[in-house]
């Protein structure tokens, strides 16, 4: 996907600007039982899990970034497509379809720097919490929510963790902003794939800093342009019970990336 075609899908997306107040409407809201429709009869998004997630390609400098959503993916894709970077690192590509497919149509990329960053697990469902399910966006709703049972938008925070490690909220059938960021990236399997570079957002600017180094170029102005509150705030709305549920879901992701419910977002 080439840069103006990415800059349109964002602005459909992002009609007030990426992390601006949600899109409202009578023509959006009206063309929502369309989408549901769509996505009930020919998508069937809630039978599998949703790995059809960006991947910025630069065939130039021989670099992928897999982007995890709800780890500053956004603010990273919009550095890499836009103008520095392009004349710094070369023309980025945005790819839709799945790590498998990607390896599969382009076998060079396996061989491409590859490059992430993830976040503690128990801030990325708070944040899911906040900007996904009580985000008040019809669109939202209707792509995150249709086909799910048993989840619904400003649901409070103990039942959605609850719903989470259900059968319905379970990784087989995830969407991809609660999508364990281990299976996201590819990490297991029979030949898991091995990234050369893993940053963490509690650390974020440090990381880029150490990844500009090994690119060669400044990432300085890359911010986190969803963010949504004070990051060292996420343990507030978790109860003893909550904690263990969401340690228990994400437990692999915690092991790997070396996570703890203690740790402060903020270095």
């Amino acid at each position: 996907m080439p840069n103006k075609l990415w800059r349109l899908r964002s602005a459909l997306l992002y009609p007030n600007g990426v992390g601006k107040p949600p899109r409202d409407g009578a023509v959006m809201r009206a063309g929502l039982s369309a989408y549901n429709a769509l996505d009930t009869l020919v998508l069937r998004r809630k039978n599998r899990a949703d790995y059809r997630f960006e991947k910025a390609l630069i065939p130039g400098r021989k670099l992928l970034y897999v982007a995890v959503p709800k780890a500053a993916s956004r603010s990273l894709l919009n550095f890499l497509l836009g103008e520095r970077a392009t004349s710094e690192l070369g023309q980025a590509f945005v790819y839709k379809k799945t790590l498998d497919e990607l390896f599969r149509d382009r076998p060079e990329t396996r061989d491409y720097f590859k490059f992430t960053v993830v976040r503690n697990p128990w801030s990325r469902v708070a944040s899911v919490h906040k900007q996904k399910i009580c985000s008040g966006d019809p669109l939202i709703a209707a792509r995150l929510m249709n086909g799910r049972d048993g989840l619904s938008p400003n649901m409070p925070f103990g039942e959605f963790v609850e719903w989470l490690c259900s059968e319905e909220g379970a990784d087989e059938r995830a969407d991809r902003h609660w999508l364990s960021q281990h299976k996201l990236l590819g990490m297991r399997g029979h030949n898991p794939v091995r990234y050369d570079f893993i940053g963490k957002l509690e650390r974020l600017s440090q990381d880029l800093d150490a990844l500009s180094a090994r690119l060669g170029v400044s990432m300085s102005g890359v911010g986190h342009l969803l963010y949504t509150g004070a990051l060292e705030r996420y343990r507030t709305v978790y109860t003893d019970r909550t904690a263990a549920l969401v340690a228990r879901r994400y437990a692999r992701d915690i092991e790997m990336f070396g996570y703890r419910f203690e740790d402060s977002e903020l270095d």
